[in-house]
C-alpha cells in the first residue's frame, strides 16, 4: 500500500512540477534577457507557419503564373515586401519556439533554414531585378531568373508540407 501511496505522490508532484508555455516563456525571457511580445505564443506561431506554407505559397503561385511573365517592376516590388514582412514574421516565431524549447518554425532547424534561404533567394532576385535599370519592366528572360526562384521555394514549401502531412500533423479541409 505504501508503495502505491508513493507512486501516486510522485505522480501528483511530477504533474504539478510540470512547466506549462507560460513557464517556458518566462524561463527563455530570464534566461536570456528578451521581451517576447504578449501576442507570440506557440499557437500563433503554428498560425503564422501554416499561413505562410497555405495561403501565402497560393498568392505567390499566382503572382508567379500570372503577372511575373509582365516583368513589371511595382508588382516585384511588392511580392518582395510580402516575402519580407512574411520572413520577419516567421523568424520572430522561430527565435520563440526555439528558446522555449517548443521545437522551431518548420518543424526542424534544417528545414527551417532551407526556407529562410529559399525565401532571401527569391526576395534577393526580385530587389535585383527591382533595382535594374530600364524602365518599369524587365524582359522575359530576367523575370524568368525569378519565377526559378519562386519554383526552388515552392519545392521547399511543397516538401515540407508534405512532411507534415504524411506525419499527419497538417490536415487540410
Amino acid at each position: 500500500m505504501k508503495k502505491y501511496m508513493i507512486l501516486l505522490g510522485v505522480f501528483f508532484c511530477h504533474s504539478a512540477l510540470a512547466c506549462d508555455e507560460t513557464c517556458k516563456r518566462e524561463a527563455a525571457m530570464t534566461d536570456h534577457n528578451i521581451t517576447f511580445p504578449g501576442y507570440l505564443t506557440a499557437n500563433y506561431c503554428q498560425d503564422t507557419s501554416v499561413a505562410f506554407l497555405l495561403r501565402g505559397r497560393d498568392s505567390l503561385q499566382n503572382y508567379r503564373d500570372g503577372k511575373l511573365q509582365t516583368g513589371h517592376k511595382g508588382g516585384m516590388r511588392n511580392i518582395s515586401q510580402f516575402l519580407k514582412q512574411r520572413k520577419q514574421w516567421l523568424e520572430e516565431c522561430d527565435q520563440y519556439l526555439a528558446l522555449t524549447g517548443q521545437g522551431r518554425v518548420f518543424r526542424d532547424e534544417p528545414t527551417t533554414q532551407a526556407i529562410m534561404a529559399a525565401i532571401d533567394a527569391t526576395t534577393s532576385e526580385l530587389d535585383r531585378l527591382v533595382a535594374s535599370g530600364g524602365g518599369v519592366h524587365v524582359s522575359a528572360g530576367q523575370a524568368e531568373i525569378a519565377g526559378t526562384r519562386m519554383d526552388q521555394l515552392f519545392g521547399q514549401l511543397d516538401n515540407h508540407r508534405t512532411d507534415l502531412q504524411l506525419r499527419g500533423q497538417l490536415v487540410i479541409r
